[in-house]
């Protein structure tokens, strides 16, 4: 369905309402962004040879991939990914893993398995996890049956197969038992067994280092003791990590887990994740890690010792060192990028389009223009490229509006770049756009990738506890401490993730413990509600947080009796916060920001034409500006003596029809690259003719309509600064 064909207007209105550089970052390995294969060549050919020998030879790689910000190590991750996407290999790709280092490796189980097995409800049969299974088994030739064929008795004879491969790989029967539940799960899920799919949602669950109630447990044919069925040790939880990744290298699909932005971390958190990157790179077998991060930050943790000589030696096995680029292979790049934007008006035969492409391939950046900001330049970073690529862009834009759209075409390039010189902006005020900018990117990235942050207390408790360090003791916050509590090997588990000590006007210290609980079950939310009731010498007040949108708080009996308990002590002395996925993905996006000025890749550009790093500290300052810490309900209660109210009321529904909205978005897509959700938007409004001050509630309802299609498979959306870049989805 097209609701109308590309012509020149639609053309001009392309070029107002985009910009395909406002994008100088990968932020999605999995979008279709348009890159170019020669640039780093060399470095791409040696990453994709360490993951074939990994299939090959029952050993495990490290790879180092460093460069100076802006070079392009996302870039080349994402060829990886797109290239492993062709059937040659399972990369999971995890970013900003924060969690106490004691529990650093459950957390990476927590989310590479969330990666594989995906996060669309029970639909497992789509997941990469089914899909390994099913293929290792009929490549090692293990399952002799017909591929397609999906009765019971054939289910029943892939269940027996994958028991005689485990024996091979899981010789302590640990692992393949469960992996057997979901296999068998999902088969009988499919054909309309609801009791199979819960048995597939248990396994995912035990798999994810959860702790599984007895109900749960009986699914996977298990007893769950006084505390629950769950991976006992680390030992349990490396042992899980390596029969997926054998599985993988018999199905011809080896396991990649690339580590990036690394050094965005605290010393504390990079110690352990390096030092169990070691562990499993020794004990694993046809498994590939592949560390990324700054160059020199990387460097500084290795001199610094915080990345132990061994560990080191062991990650960086291969290293791959990106450098920058030059003025030929930066002008590749913008043609290339021209290339995917201007593509559908040309196959249209937009004249006005391809006369103009044909005078120049740049066009309309023109290769004049690159040739002056080439001139002299003998290397670059990519980074910068684009950066320019979008002043230019933008350019044409403010001269386009001036003298319109025939008289643009016609005297193009123009006199100059039609661009008044623009005010001088504070320092700050730019930080702070770029910070504002840059939370609602890395919110809606996670919103977009919801397996990348699986629901998890402990990862909870770290961002939560890393953002109100910095806080403690500053003027403007009534916090002096914050304790992050972790349990004792064999110790008794703390009634509290986090005990906060806060001084009130009138001099008097409070103390206030906080516990988050994202069990699956009633039977894992008992004892965690036990330990907070009976606490009565340790807090003045109690915090419960849960995760109501994908972990909403179960209760059995004994837990309904905790949690009435505490109930009972009133609003002063208890709070129950009820956290969304948003909630969630708001902190881990604050302290993103955080790592990334830490490792010196962010970057403003003040005053014009030229760029300097943000300070972490320049960050932290822009929050309090802002009140962005203030404004998230879990960080506010700890840093004021406001009272927080949960939010119960909801916004009327748009007045548009939501599938007409989605028909929309797919017509327009039908025949682009690409558009961005606010250029969705504008087309939107302008059809419907709505005035101007509505255009913030059309675009939120473009962007929420294109997460929904984003989430059912049908568009590919990348988080670009505060909107959404949509894609529709190749049809392979």
């Amino acid at each position: 369905m097209s609701l109308e064909e590309p012509t020149f207007e639609r053309f001009l209105a392309a070029v107002r309402g985009t910009n395909p550089f406002r994008s100088h970052r990968i932020t999605d390995v999995g979008s279709g962004e348009a890159t170019v294969e020669s640039i780093h060549k060399n470095a791409f050919t040696r990453l994709a040879r360490v993951v074939q020998d990994a299939a090959k030879e029952p050993t495990s790689i490290g790879a180092l991939l460093i460069g100076a910000p802006g070079v392009g190590k996302s870039h080349l991750l994402a060829r990886l990914f797109q290239w492993a996407g062709e059937d040659k290999a399972t990369v999971v790709y995890l970013h900003n893993i924060l969690a106490s280092p004691e529990r650093m490796l459950r957390y990476v189980l927590s989310a590479t398995v969330n990666n594989l097995a995906g996060h669309r409800g029970s639909d497992y049969t789509q997941s990469r996890l089914y899909t390994i299974l099913n293929r290792a088994l009929i490549r090692t030739g293990t399952f002799k049956g017909r591929k397609m064929m999906m009765g019971p008795k054939e289910i029943e004879a892939r269940k027996e197969a994958l028991t005689r491969l485990g024996a091979k790989i899981d010789p302590q029967n640990a692992v393949i038992p469960v992996l057997n539940a979901f296999l068998t799960g999902t088969s009988h899920g499919s054909l309309g067994d609801a009791g199979a799919e819960k048995r597939a949602q248990a396994a995912v669950l035990w798999l994810s280092g959860e702790t599984l109630g007895p109900d749960e447990a009986r699914l996977l044919d298990q007893a769950a003791g006084e505390d629950g069925l769950a991976l006992a040790d680390d030992a349990a939880v490396e042992r899980v990590l390596h029969v997926l990744a054998h599985l993988c290298a018999l199905a011809e699909l080896p396991l990649v887990l690339c580590l990036d932005q690394v050094d965005n971390l605290d010393p504390d958190a990079v110690r352990a994740l390096m030092s169990y990157a070691h562990a499993l790179l020794d004990r694993a077998k046809h498994l590939v890690v592949i560390v990324s991060g700054v160059k020199q930050s990387m460097l500084s943790l290795r001199t610094g010792e915080v990345i132990p000589a061994a560990a080191w030696d062991r990650i960086a096995e291969r290293i791959l060192e990106l450098h920058m680029i030059s003025p030929e292979e930066a002008r590749a790049i913008l043609e290339g990028r021209l290339d995917a934007a201007l593509s559908g008006f040309e196959e249209k035969e937009i004249e006005e389009v391809i006369a103009a492409r044909k005078r120049d391939r740049l066009f309309p950046l023109g290769k004049e223009w690159l040739d002056q900001r080439l001139d002299g330049v003998e290397e670059l970073r990519p980074r910068d490229a684009i950066l320019w690529a979008r002043d230019r862009w933008e350019a044409q834009q403010d001269r386009l509006a001036a003298v319109g759209g025939k008289r643009w075409l016609k005297e193009w390039p123009g006199p100059d770049d039609g661009r008044t010189k623009p005010p001088e902006v504070k320092l700050e005020d730019v930080i702070d756009a770029e910070v504002k900018k840059k939370l609602v990117e890395g919110t809606n990235r996670r919103r977009l990738q919801q397996a990348s942050l699986p629901p998890d207390e402990d990862n909870l408790a770290s961002l939560t506890h890393h953002l109100l360090a910095r806080c403690a003791g500053k003027a403007n916050a009534t916090l002096v401490s914050i304790e992050h509590l972790t349990a004792k090997r064999r110790g008794k588990a703390p009634a509290y993730h986090l005990l906060a000590k806060e001084k009130r006007a009138d001099g008097v210290t409070v103390t206030t413990g906080v516990t988050f609980l994202c069990a699956p079950s009633g039977h894992g939310a008992r004892l965690p509600l036990q330990r907070m009731a009976e606490d009565t010498k340790h807090t003045d007040k109690r915090i419960l947080v849960t995760d109501e949108e994908r972990r909403p708080l179960r209760l059995g009996g004994a837990g309904k009796a905790a949690y009435d308990a505490l109930c009972k002590l009133g609003r002063q002395r208890f709070l129950h916060l009820h956290l969304d996925f948003a909630g969630h993905a708001e902190l881990d996006s604050l302290v993103g920001l955080l790592g990334a000025a830490r490792s010196q890749d962010l970057e403003i550009e003040h005053p014009r034409g030229r760029y300097r790093k943000v300070t972490e500290d320049e960050v932290m300052a822009s929050f309090h500006r802002q009140s962005l810490l203030l404004a998230h309900p879990l960080l506010r209660e700890l840093l004021t003596e406001e009272v927080v109210k949960n939010d119960t009321g909801s916004m009327p529904p748009p007045p548009w029809d939501a599938q007409q909205t989605r028909e929309h978005i797919m017509a327009e897509l039908s025949w682009r690259l690409g558009l961005m959700a606010k250029e969705l938007a504008q087309i939107f409004a302008d059809r419907k003719k709505l005035p101007a001050k509505r255009f913030p509630e059309v675009w939120a309802h473009l962007k929420k309509a294109a997460q929904a299609l984003h989430d059912e498979g049908l568009v590919h959306a990348t988080a670009t600064d505060d909107d959404l870049f949509v894609q529709l989805r190749s049809r392979k």
